[in-house]
């Protein structure tokens, strides 16, 4: 694929990421809703670091994704 994208394809790749972006993002708040619950009913023997560490993972992954997202849309350079 050559490089740089074409501004129509950037846009497209731009939407792909932010929409997936969003939706990790929602599924992420929902797990955090889950773990939230769990924890207020049967107190700290429902936390589980592991799940934790790998939902914040995936909350950062989310952010980043929105990041690229909106600046392929806007067609900034996004090489850092």
């Amino acid at each position: 694929m050559s490089w740089p994208l074409p501004p129509t394809t950037r846009r497209l790749v731009g939407w792909l990421f932010l929409i997936a972006g969003f939706l990790l993002l929602l599924g992420v708040g929902l797990r955090l809703g889950v773990v939230y619950y769990e924890y207020q009913q049967l107190g700290s023997a429902a936390l589980n670091s592991t799940r934790l560490i790998l939902s914040l993972m995936m909350l950062v992954a989310a952010m980043l994704m929105l990041r690229y997202g909106w600046r392929e849309r806007r067609g900034n350079d996004t090489v850092d």
